[in-house]
């Protein structure tokens, strides 16, 4: 674990430095707040707040994978590897050190979404754990399999995260879609731990079958990303 604390601690200097990319995410974030608010008012506020948390979580993972190859051409990698870390360790350290940057962005996000919502501050912090570790875990996930080691793999998972996040009802509720399509959002694992954080912020009405309905969806999605990451050399 020390090692992959090593690994995470020098791979964040580089996002430390490249703020300019969390300032983009949070003009992203406050022009989408104006126009849900023009759209439906205040009550639409969380949803986008929720959906920015989750969409930085998702990217932050999701670029280690594409980080790995360009550490790998530079010979990097083979220099932690050569080391007592190991692969795995190695790859949770790149992961990790990918979201460090992150945290100061979504503390902010996640302070402005606390005080938009009355639920008690346990289900607060935990719809924000659920929301922050589950979409960036399976962002990690995703970008292996995606990116198979391709130092060009980025505008792929890019486009694959930002569908994962704007088509499905994630910035935005899921009663806005017809209900004829809502059961397809199950598909999506970012709908899914968008909706079960939701329900814990009072956000959306607490609805015992869909809950489950969103958890059993995520969880064969999570393994289904497993055991395809596992096969990526």
């Amino acid at each position: 674990m020390r090692g992959a604390l090593g690994v995470a601690l020098l791979v964040s200097r580089r996002g430390f430095r490249a703020w300019q990319a969390y300032v983009n995410s949070i003009l992203y974030t406050v022009w989408l707040l104006a126009l849900f608010y023009v759209l439906g008012g205040a009550k639409l506020l969380p949803h986008v707040l929720v959906g920015a948390v989750l969409s930085l979580a998702l990217s932050s993972g999701s670029s280690s994978a594409v980080y790995e190859a360009y550490y790998s051409l530079i010979k990097l990698e083979d220099a932690f590897l050569a080391s007592p870390v190991g692969m795995l360790e190695f790859r949770f350290g790149l992961a990790l050190g990918h979201l460090l940057p992150s945290v100061a962005t979504i503390l902010a996000y996640s302070a402005l979404l606390a005080l938009s919502v009355s639920a008690h501050p346990l289900a607060v912090a935990a719809a924000l754990t659920l929301v922050v570790l589950v979409p960036w875990a399976a962002g990690v996930l995703l970008g292996y399999v995606v990116a198979r080691g391709d130092l060009n793999a980025g505008p792929k998972v890019n486009l694959i995260g930002n569908i994962l996040t704007l088509v499905p009802p994630v910035y935005y509720p899921a009663s806005i879609l017809p209900e004829a399509v809502r059961p397809l959002s199950y598909l999506a694992p970012t709908f899914n731990v968008a909706e079960l954080a939701k329900m814990l912020l009072g956000v959306e009405a607490v609805d015992a079958r869909h809950a489950a309905a969103c958890g059993f969806f995520l969880g064969l999605e999570l393994a289904a990303l497993w055991v395809l990451a596992r096969r990526v050399r």
